[in-house]
């Protein structure tokens, strides 16, 4: 098992450092091709040269004041093309590398690069924008890779195992490029070869809990005896149903009473 982890080791290193040979050109960046551009100056005559130059700031494509500008002076009068290549550009090209800064800031991911974009955003040199662009920025980013790299090394916080200690040291030996490399794509190969290689450890078996006898439950109360008494059932008009004899014998003698004194009164007039 050592000896594969050996040799899977050397092939993460091997594969960091392109075998020995340079590592692959990064892909051209076309707005330092433009900011070269920018800073070799125009000395053009014609009107064709002040077109075609107008037309490379028009093709920018992270600076949107620098296209917008460079879009409209193509298309208004050769005087507003010619006043827009003599120095008309500098304030929506600068605007557009403050942009840059800004976002290098907002990316920054180590102390060296943080530093350097604040540092250029407090400048009162709107010249000190670009010159950190393509001076300062690739700097600071080979400071905070170096420094990042080394907290992979064996005894590092983020340390995986000896692969990615191995191949932390040939990046750290080799170029800048190679060792962005390195940690965009080499180092997530080192940690999954160490992470293939280490021991399984076995699972503690759970050992189950002894079951809980359950409570005893309280004796239920004993129903209390509820005495049922009868209630008097109550009419609407005549008042309770213990009086409905009495009232009722009452209203008779009373019907009977008149119908006599009525009898007496016809007797008489007769």
């Amino acid at each position: 098992m050592r000896k594969m982890v050996r040799w899977l080791a050397v092939a993460v290193v091997l594969t960091v450092t392109g075998f020995g040979a340079a590592a692959p050109a990064a892909a051209a960046d076309p707005v330092v091709d433009v900011r070269a551009f920018v800073a070799a100056g125009f000395h053009g005559t014609t009107d064709d040269d002040y077109r075609a130059w107008a037309g490379v700031l028009a093709s920018v494509p992270d600076g949107p004041s620098t296209r917008q500008q460079a879009t409209a002076a193509l298309a208004g009068t050769i005087e507003e093309l010619r006043a827009y290549v003599d120095g008309g550009y500098l304030n929506a090209w600068f605007a557009d590398e403050r942009l840059r800064v800004t976002r290098v800031l907002a990316a920054a991911t180590g102390p060296a690069v943080e530093a350097g974009a604040q540092a250029a955003l407090a400048s009162s040199d709107r010249q000190d924008l670009s010159d950190f662009l393509t001076n300062g920025l690739p700097v600071a980013q080979y400071a905070d890779d170096r420094l990042m790299a080394s907290t992979m090394l064996t005894g590092g916080v983020n340390n995986s195992g000896p692969a990615l200690d191995a191949a932390a040291q040939a990046a750290l030996a080799g170029t800048p490029a190679e060792l962005r490399e390195f940690l965009l794509v080499g180092q997530f190969v080192a940690r999954a070869i160490d992470a293939a290689a280490a021991p399984v450890v076995p699972a503690v078996p759970v050992v189950p809990a002894a079951p809980v006898a359950p409570a005893a439950q309280p004796a239920a109360a004993a129903p209390q005896a509820v005495a049922a008494a009868a209630p008097t059932r109550v009419l609407a008009v005549t008042g309770p149903s213990s009086r409905v004899s009495t009232a009722g014998l009452a209203a008779v003698v009373l019907l009977v009473g008149v119908g006599l004194v009525v009898l007496a009164r016809r007797r008489d007039v007769a």
